[in-house]
């Protein structure tokens, strides 16, 4: 795989569209010292973004939380990218928006610095390929969410990526995909490291309130379906110990889309039952039209 660093195409950066290898930032950016960035993923799907005013709101929400001046509103931030999206003739692909304070300032605050902005886009199917039939594995993370009086966690902040990422890497380590991650609590269900969960039982989904977890607009699209479909939904506090309880469980998220577990630390579900299958298809089926159109 080529590195990104040397990849062809060009990246949105305040304004200009400059190749790969020339969309550097300098050493000493506030936001590489300390976090203070906002960021996005948004999909491309038939060479349209999806959702794409929602992820441009939710980061000028992420950047006024921390404090970051935009310099752009919305409405700009949206054709912009249309516009860079349509540049590089991408079809299904991946875009990462993101904003970070620059280089005027280092000390703790930074609010003179100015904001930086820049988008990359390249082709990309998804993060784990096989796993919308075979499933995702999940271990459990040992860093947990923070409380809601801890961190903004309603803001995608790049600084709370790092306990995911943390996170990712234990669980590697022992084979699995990807980190169930748990509530501050230790006995309760958060998210995954970049995406939400939902369980099923008896034809009705569960998932996990967001007191401790992003609200996704995946996981809002689907709530949204389900509704559309007649399939109920309940927000009720999942415990780690009763997960052996249902029938099944999966993933959103823009990376993700809908994608099933086939495994939670040693309790394994089984892939082909009905209890699963009976919402899961449909709110599959569902989301592909929503996307793709068919």
């Amino acid at each position: 795989m080529t590195p990104l660093h040397l990849r062809d195409g060009v990246i949105w950066l305040d304004g200009r569209r400059v190749p790969w290898p020339e969309a550097t930032l300098y050493v000493l950016s506030h936001g590489l010292h300390y976090g203070t960035a906002a960021f996005e993923g948004v999909r491309v799907y038939g060479g349209r973004p999806f959702k794409l005013r929602e992820h441009c709101e939710r980061l000028a929400f992420s950047c006024r939380t921390v404090g970051i001046a935009l310099p752009f509103d919305v409405d700009r931030l949206v054709a912009e990218i249309e516009a860079y999206a349509r540049a590089c003739r991408f079809d299904d692909a991946y875009l990462r928006p993101i904003a970070w304070r620059g280089a005027d300032e280092l000390g703790i605050v930074g609010r003179s610095t100015d904001c930086r902005l820049a988008v990359a886009g390249w082709d990309w199917s998804g993060p784990h390929p096989g796993a919308a039939e075979a499933g995702l594995s999940l271990g459990i993370g040992p860093w947990r969410r923070p409380a809601p009086t801890m961190w903004p966690l309603q803001a995608k902040l790049s600084g709370l990526y790092a306990i995911g990422s943390m996170n990712v890497a234990a669980v590697r380590a022992h084979g699995f995909d990807d980190a169930l991650v748990l509530a501050p609590d230790g006995t309760h269900v958060a998210e995954l490291s970049g995406a939400n969960i939902v369980f099923v039982r008896d034809g009705t989904l569960v998932t996990p309130p967001t007191d401790h977890a992003l609200d996704g607009l995946t996981r809002q699209e689907i709530v949204s379906l389900a509704a559309a479909l007649s399939i109920l939904v309940e927000v009720a506090d999942v415990a780690l110990s009763d997960i052996a309880a249902f029938d099944g469980a999966f993933a959103t998220g823009t990376a993700y889309e809908v994608v099933p577990v086939a495994r939670i630390g040693d309790h394994r579900f089984d892939l082909g039952t009905g209890g699963l299958r009976r919402v899961l298809d449909p709110l599959r089926q569902a989301y592909r039209e929503r996307t793709r159109g068919g």
